[in-house]
């Protein structure tokens, strides 16, 4: 099989400019198949698995990759070990769908490696992928990867993998105790000061303003917004995704966001400036897959301020959203909208 490029993928990687979220690093575990003698066609005989860990925080995100393959249509060769360091762009869909692509290079070891024939090697690689937003950050991923083997001749000139897996943040199993204090002394998972044996609504953020029966009726999401702007910061995204989580969690509610301003600017234009703030939260939400239906927003402007507007950190805070939970007037005749 004739060589195949992969400057198509690197100069695509190269050249990426779509803003992408800013999220945990992740580490993540895959398995498949991989294809190795592609001299007439491809023979998915050899079973892969895979680590991965992600930096994430920039546009290309880098990963670190190390693949195991197991060899079992070649007599005398036992397995490969590859190591590679690749960038990963993600595009961001709105949804729970993210397409991605990678390219990148690293060293490949042969167990029972044959001279001039099936030797340890250098290679670049390019690969396109899927993931699948699951709950807490955890993501399903379906990826392919084409490795073109720095040197190799007679059969080892290029290898083809197909592997599923999870990726996790390592963040997964932190809680925040600043965010979260302990309010009370008896069992309470959720830290919302109503003990759990009568908390109709386990696993309410701490963030939210509860009733006696530990179900939320406002929250005050602190998310950053810049001067002027409507757009969520990438640093508030997780916040609104956790949001969505519990909504996802407690069906039957219906939530109105409402958005606020700093005092900078006229009256009328702050006021068109929070309604924005909170369509971008509500549309944030839908794509995250609440239903369009529990979802309503308002804007109030400049009034209703939290502190001092005489500060910039006073600005900060005024610049937030609120979400206010309705309940059913029968909390058992909650529907099962999302």
């Amino acid at each position: 099989m004739k060589r195949i490029s992969l400057f198509f993928v690197l100069f695509g990687l190269l050249h990426a400019k779509q803003p992408i979220k800013t999220v945990q690093d992740e580490i993540g575990m895959n398995a498949g198949v991989a294809s190795i003698n592609n001299k007439d066609s491809l023979y998915f005989k050899n079973a892969d698995i895979g680590f991965t860990y992600q930096f994430n925080g920039s546009v290309i995100h880098p990963r670190v990759d190390i693949d195991y393959i197991k060899i079992n249509d070649h007599n005398n060769v036992h397995y490969l070990l590859k190591g590679s360091i690749n960038g990963v762009y993600e595009y961001d869909t709105g949804t729970v769908f993210t397409p991605y692509m990678l390219g990148g290079g690293g060293y490949e070891g042969v167990g029972g490696d044959i001279k001039n024939l099936f030797d340890n090697n250098f290679f670049v690689q390019g690969g396109v992928g899927l993931s699948y937003k699951l709950a807490d950050g955890i993501k399903a991923k379906t990826e392919g990867k084409m490795l073109q083997i720095v040197g190799g001749k007679n059969g080892q000139e290029n290898e083809f993998i197909l592997t599923m897996g999870v990726t996790a943040p390592l963040n997964l199993f932190e809680k925040d105790k600043n965010e979260c204090p302990i309010k009370i002394s008896a069992p309470d998972e959720d830290r919302d000061g109503v003990r759990d044996s009568i908390d109709q609504c386990p696993d309410t953020p701490c963030y939210f303003t509860v009733d006696s029966s530990g179900c939320p009726l406002l929250a005050t999401l602190r998310l950053h917004f810049d001067v002027d702007k409507y757009t969520i910061h990438p640093d508030s995204i997780p916040k609104v995704e956790n949001f969505a989580e519990f909504l996802l969690k407690n069906k039957g509610t219906k939530v109105e966001i409402t958005g606020y301003t700093d005092s900078d600017g006229t009256e009328a234009y702050n006021m068109i400036l929070s309604e924005n703030r909170a369509k971008a939260v509500v549309d944030k939400l839908i794509s995250f897959g609440v239903s369009p239906y529990r979802l309503s927003s308002k804007g109030m402007g400049e009034s209703m301020p939290v502190a001092s507007n005489a500060t910039a950190l006073g600005k900060s805070l005024n610049r937030r959203i609120e979400a206010k939970l309705i309940y059913p007037k029968n909390r058992k005749g909650m529907n099962n909208d999302n």
